[in-house]
């Protein structure tokens, strides 16, 4: 009974996190998105543009983070790795809604690293 009841509270207080940032982003939005507002930067490839931006494929390990890191770092810029220095600055933070984010994420996830794990939300 106690597994099950601490189960259940777990459930509803991670209840409104999960909603603002569920994984189930629409990729084909998300695409239209990014082509739109990052490829300037990123490149159609997601390599990083000149030194632009950072490389979202070779950098891959970058899409491992959850969601709610991901949104993050994107809005703050803490997105950067340690020691390149990219020309393009931050991505202005009000550059996408949460549900662009969400589009742009499941379109990121499932074009230049791996669909985020359950466990890493």
């Amino acid at each position: 009974m106690k597994p099950v009841l601490i189960l259940s509270l777990l459930i509803l207080c991670s209840a409104p996190a999960a909603h603002a940032f569920s994984g189930m982003g629409n990729p084909d939005r998300g695409k239209m998105i990014f082509t739109q507002r990052c490829t300037m930067c990123h490149g159609e490839d997601g390599r990083g543009r000149d030194g632009m931006a950072a490389d979202l494929v070779g950098e891959w390990h970058r899409l491992t983070k959850s969601d709610m890191e991901l949104t993050h770092n994107l809005r703050t810029g803490a997105l950067r790795t340690p020691g390149k220095i990219y020309s393009a600055g931050q991505c202005p933070p009000q550059m996408l809604n949460d549900r662009d984010m969400n589009d742009v994420l499941a379109y990121l996830r499932n074009s230049f690293g791996t669909p985020q794990l359950e466990f890493g939300r």
